[in-house]
Parts: structure tokens; sequence; C-alpha cells
């Protein structure tokens, strides 16, 4: 019997000196999982997580992470982990799994812009589009993984706003009203705002889709949020 996850296969043999649930901890540290999103893929604890990793460090023999992974890398077989064929997700898919991710996107930024003008929707649809819960953080994976492909390709395609262009502008054109109503700086260019949130929303996504903690959603929604700030155009101190 095997589990298989990932190109890995986790044996099940009888001499493996690792539980089930401590190869599956060592296999998402492989793939560079944290204690945070490990314990978040399995239902567990960040203690639980760590307990299963001081378990395989004491049987094994090692004393940090990086000597782990090593041992996992240069003798898959001493802990019950071996090759597979890779299985990784068609183009065709991802790249529908994307167009689904980005229509819930738009749905999201949509809902956050309904009642009149104010600085709060822009701030509500930025953190709307950021991954701070399990779906968000699966299509901002997906994008990112289209988007590295497409990269290899020479046809860079993962942007979120790739093939959504008349959104596009109907998003500048708020930024417009935001002027107009006096609740941004008139002094900023509408295109150019947005490019800028979207790189912003982009850096904070990358980093917050490797490092899902409370702690790390506050930091990045505290760095927004001070931009945002920063555009206010009621003259307010």
């Amino acid at each position: 019997m095997c589990l298989s996850h990932n190109g890995l296969i986790v044996t099940a043999e009888p001499n493996t000196k690792l539980t089930k649930r401590e190869k599956e901890v060592v296999l998402r540290l492989l793939e560079g999982g944290r204690v945070a999103t490990i314990a978040e893929r399995f239902g567990l604890s960040p203690r639980t997580v760590s307990n299963h990793l001081k378990s395989a460090f004491w049987k094994l023999g090692v004393h940090s992470q990086a000597e782990l992974i090593e041992l996992a890398r240069s003798e898959p077989q001493r802990i019950g982990l071996e090759k597979e064929p890779s299985t990784q997700m068609g183009m065709e898919e991802l790249e529908e799994r994307c167009h689904q991710a980005r229509a819930r996107l738009v749905r999201r930024v949509e809902e956050a812009y309904i009642g009149p003008p104010a600085l709060s929707q822009l701030r509500t649809a930025t953190r709307a589009a950021l991954p701070l819960d399990l779906e968000r953080r699966q299509d901002w994976r997906d994008w990112l993984e289209l988007r590295a492909r497409s990269e290899t390709n020479g046809d860079p395609v993962g942007d979120p706003q790739q093939g959504i262009e008349s959104w596009r502008k109907v998003n500048i054109d708020r930024m417009r009203c935001l002027q107009e109503a006096g609740l941004i700086r008139n002094d900023l260019e509408p295109e150019e705002l947005l490019s800028t949130i979207g790189a912003l929303t982009l850096g904070a996504a990358a980093r917050l889709v490797g490092n899902a903690t409370e702690a790390s959603n506050e930091k990045e929604l505290r760095m927004i949020d001070a931009f945002i700030d920063s555009l206010d155009g009621s003259g307010r101190p």
C-alpha cells in the first residue's frame, strides 16, 4: 500500500521509521511549506505539526529542518519516500481554473463598490483581492503557477487581470470618480494608481500564499492600508 502526493510516493513498508502523518508533514516541508501552512493543510495546530517534525528529527538523527530536507532528498528510501512520474496539471485545466478564479475576483471587487463613492471602497476592494482565506489562496496559487509556466514559454499570461481589459477600464474610471468626489488626490494619474495598487497586491499576495499566518496577514494589510491612506484627498490631517 502507498500514498501518492505531488510526484512522491509514501510507501507503507513495515520497517519505515516515520508514521504516515510524519511522512506527510515531511512531504509538505519538501514542497516549501512552513509549519503554519502545513498545519492549515491538514487541519492541525502549529504545535502538533512542530511535534511531528521534532519526532522525525529524533527518529532520523537530524537536528534541523534543513538537515531533514537534505536527508529526504538524498536518501528518500530511508524514510519511505521515492520518486514517481510527474502528474503536473495540464495547461488547459490550469487556464480554466484561472478563468474561474478571475470571475470570483471580479465579483468580490464589484461588491466592494456598492453605494456612494468612498475611499473605504478602494480599501475593501484591495482586501477582497488578497489571499486571506483558503479559496483565495488557491486562486493565487493557480495564477502564480500559470504565470511561471507562461514566462517559461515566453508568453506571460498569469496576471489575474489578463483577458479582462474592459474591467480594468471600469476600475480606472472608479479612480477618477473618487478623485472627482475629492476622496483621492488630484495629482495622481488614475491608470498609474491602479497599476501601483495591482503591483502592491501582487507582492503581498505572493508573500501571503507562502506564509499564511494571522501575523503575516496583519502585516500586509497594514502596509496596503498605509498606502491607501496616503491617497486621501479630503484634506484631513
